[in-house]
């Protein structure tokens, strides 16, 4: 969940008519925000059109598009400066433009409408939201590693009985995260610390690197960074009057899944772990049902999704093990080439946005950076499973049925298969009905419906989590 360059990813088919409103404006999900998009549409000559964008939570005034393209009810723009597009169909009362926001292999919906000036962003409430005065103690502080050197900002929740009490650390996803994980204006580890706290846990959720009140710089950081990170908090916590140092656990959330168990393998504090849609495969594995998921969830087809795969593998690879950038640009660029040449061209644009041999630089320039950065080249080539197989404390692993991101079928036997390796029986499986990547009960299943949701984590998964510290007897966990 990174930062939007002017947004993400790729986009998908649909369709546009012929109106005399000429700017539009729509709310964009992606990236765990919410920006808002302005279409100019320009008249030109014989009839066509030109159109420009203006992203004003960027400071983007007058963005050229390259191509627009306006038949019947269909509107068709690219703009290849940034690799995007928009592709969307007027409504009959020429009222409304539904379509898709896309670049770079991914999509996301956007419905324009009649420009409005000082038109206020509409916000879904999430109720879930903790809200003081709370019932339990809530101290803010900044720390220094000792090892790290680093400055951490943090929250710690614990009950106001001035007793010592079981402790976990909270670990963050994918993405630059403040400590409470906020995405879509859902902020789940504000909710998990709250409910934990509320039956009797200390609770520490911490601002990455570069985020917040933290210090450090998050883009040259990789995931074994971040494990050192959470040694620094377990080592801290030690210390505290409020927390039981013989009953410390970590709660691991997507790439924090990954965190957790590397921690936990290599430092005998930690007693027990949650993982909440943990990594349980080899991430190029993880990474192509990934996208095959995601696509599949805004509408591409099969055949499409098929016929991208095997270019998405051969670009992980390639990239992967190139000896230097040029290098990855140059075979990258080879790989897109032959595959241009010989896949249906109607599945290339679908899939990378890309209609001419012009437009191959345009797709593999940004992508070759993505998976160039020095916490890509460490995430692709982690493995999960030596890690898990040397855990030998309760560990409860969860996720979603409607996890498009970390799907739950293969992820958990992964996970069960490592544990079973180390001769681990106090593993426990939850896989829950209906629920994605952020543990909400969706309906259309997507990335960007997570915003849209009131549920930031369904009741059902606390409550499971609390029934599994109660059934695991949290008060004999003894750190090793």
């Amino acid at each position: 969940m990174k930062k939007l360059a002017v947004l993400l990813l790729f986009l998908a088919n649909l369709s546009l008519g012929q109106t005399s409103i000429m700017k539009w404006s729509g709310i964009l999900n992606a990236g765990g925000r919410k920006v808002e998009m302005i279409l100019n549409m320009l008249p030109d000559t014989n009839g066509t059109f030109k159109s420009s964008w203006d992203i004003p939570v960027q400071k983007v005034k007058a963005l050229s598009s390259t191509k627009t393209e306006w038949k019947n009810s269909s509107l068709a723009i690219e703009i290849k400066w940034i690799a995007a597009g928009f592709k969307g169909e007027l409504s009959e009362d020429g009222k409304k433009i539904t379509g898709n926001w896309g670049q770079a292999g991914q999509q996301f919906p956007l419905v324009l409408e009649p420009f409005v000036e000082g038109k206020v962003i509409p916000v879904v409430e999430k109720p879930q939201t903790p809200k003081a005065p709370f019932s339990y103690e809530s101290r803010e502080f900044v720390y220094q590693g000792a090892k790290t050197k680093l400055t951490y900002g943090a929250t710690l929740t614990y009950p106001k009985d001035g007793g010592k009490h079981p402790f976990i650390v909270l670990i963050t996803g994918s993405g630059a995260q403040d400590r409470d994980e906020t995405i879509f204006d859902h902020k789940p580890f504000a909710v998990l610390a709250d409910f934990l706290t509320k039956n009797g846990f200390a609770v520490m959720r911490v601002d990455d690197r570069g985020v917040g009140k933290s210090n450090g710089v998050f883009q040259a950081s990789t995931t074994g960074d971040f494990a050192l990170d959470v040694e620094e908090h377990l080592n801290y916590a030690k210390q505290l009057p409020e927390v039981d140092s013989t009953k410390m656990g970590l709660l691991g959330h997507s790439e924090g899944g990954l965190i957790a168990p590397m921690v936990a393998a290599r430092n005998m504090t930690v007693a027990f772990v949650i993982l909440m849609a943990g990594p349980g495969v080899d991430i190029p594995e993880l990474m192509a049902a990934q996208n095959e998921m995601v696509l599949k969830s805004v509408g591409v087809s099969t055949e499409a999704i098929q016929a991208y795969l095997p270019l998405y593998k051969g670009l992980m690879k390639t990239i992967n093990e190139a000896s230097s950038k040029s290098e990855a640009l140059s075979k990258s660029t080879d790989l897109v080439q032959e595959w241009f040449t010989k896949t249906d061209k109607t599945i290339v644009k679908n899939t990378t946005n890309i209609s001419s041999e012009a437009d191959i630089k345009t797709f593999v320039n940004p992508f070759v950076e993505s998976l160039s950065t020095k916490w890509w080249k460490y995430f692709i080539s982690y493995r999960p499973a030596p890690a898990l197989e040397k855990l030998q404390i309760p560990v409860l692993a969860m996720n979603g049925s409607a996890d498009i991101q970390v799907p739950a079928e293969s992820n958990l036997k992964g996970i069960q298969a490592a544990l079973k390796k180390a001769g681990n029986k106090r593993l426990t499986l939850k896989k829950f009905d209906g629920l994605n990547h952020l543990f909400q009960k969706c309906k259309a299943c997507t990335v960007a419906e997570y915003g849209e949701l009131e549920t930031t984590i369904d009741p059902e998964v606390l409550s499971y989590i609390k029934t599994w510290l109660e059934n695991e007897k949290l008060s004999n966990f003894k750190a090793k």
